[in-house]
């Protein structure tokens, strides 16, 4: 264990302890389900240490987590963050502009941050901070500092960030209706550490969004030029026409008002005539797997054919 004495002087990160409170809305709820504090616990774990990598607790491994005796009352979760490191830049961990950094009170904090983004709390300023950390202003007036990378990673809410939470928050699913974290150090008491103005409060409405497991999805858009055949033509209104690069073959619809008014006048069209054309391609990416779509804005033809085409799916409409 840390001594609290000397670590105020060689700036070591403290042992703590994170208290979660689970209630209902009359305060008397006594039981949760057995495997939603599993859960709780094994979120505690995830979330802990995957904050621990991104800087949460400055350097080192992650904590070692662990469960004091459960006392009488309302159920209650009082879980020791045993840290077995000293920090040799305790600035660089949130929260220790303050003096001697509760490893607890870093994991609330983080949870903290994690709800207020479940819930769609804007944030109104931020700032870099020397030290590596970021100084966050939300809409609810409430200010913290966080390491850049721990901020970035639940700004982002990845889906294994958003399960942690989730797992955090399970017995808020049925049974009960808040959840009250707070921190204290590891020698303080359950009735002391309850005394306390609690940290951070999540609902059942927290719970709710972070079920939520959004498609993992990018958008991407690119303009390229390629030498081009058309495999299939339709001249009716909003049909979309083949076409061929040496890559792939598409489904393509045109929107080059020159060359469509060409063929409107009686351009001829020949089998495998080459064109150039500039596409516009938009990419859209969800579980790994990729759909195309193209646009032709662009199309001007660089080699006739062999003769005129017999094969157009459907030629112009009669005057």
């Amino acid at each position: 264990m840390t001594d609290q004495g000397n670590a105020e002087q060689t700036g070591e990160l403290t042992d703590g302890v994170v208290q979660l409170r689970f209630a209902d809305e009359g305060g008397t709820l006594r039981s949760v389900n057995a495997h939603e504090v599993a859960e709780v616990l094994q979120g505690l774990v995830e979330f802990t240490s995957d904050m621990a990598k991104r800087g949460l607790f400055g350097d080192g491994v992650p904590p070692e987590v662990r469960v004091r005796p459960v006392k009488e009352g309302s159920f209650i979760l009082e879980v020791e963050a045993i840290v077995n490191w000293a920090l040799q830049n305790p600035s660089d961990a949130i929260g220790a502009a303050g003096g001697v950094l509760s490893a607890g009170g870093a994991v609330v904090k983080g949870i903290n941050v994690g709800l207020k983004k479940l819930r769609g709390t804007t944030v109104t300023d931020m700032t870099d901070l020397d030290n590596g950390n970021v100084k966050i202003n939300w809409a609810d007036g409430d200010v913290q500092e966080i390491p850049r990378a721990a901020w970035e990673q639940l700004n982002e809410m990845p889906k294994k960030t958003r399960r942690s939470l989730r797992k955090i928050l399970a017995p808020l699913s049925d049974q009960a209706d808040t959840l009250e974290l707070r921190d204290a150090s590891v020698e303080a008491s359950t009735e002391d550490v309850m005394k306390a103005v609690p940290s951070a409060i999540a609902t059942r409405a927290e719970y709710r969004e972070a079920v939520i497991e959004p498609d993992d999805s990018t958008e991407e858009t690119e303009t390229f030029t390629a030498e081009a055949t058309l495999e299939s033509i339709d001249f009716r209104p909003g049909q979309k026409w083949r076409v061929k690069t040496s890559e792939r073959s598409l489904l393509a619809t045109i929107e080059d008002d020159e060359f469509l008014h060409g063929l409107d006048q009686g351009q001829p069209l020949h089998k495998n005539d080459i064109f150039e054309v500039t596409i516009l391609e938009n990419r859209t990416t969800v579980d790994g797997r990729t759909s195309r779509t193209w646009t032709v804005v662009k199309a001007r033809r660089t080699k006739r054919g062999t003769d005129d085409r017999a094969d157009v799916a459907s030629q112009p409409p009669a005057a």
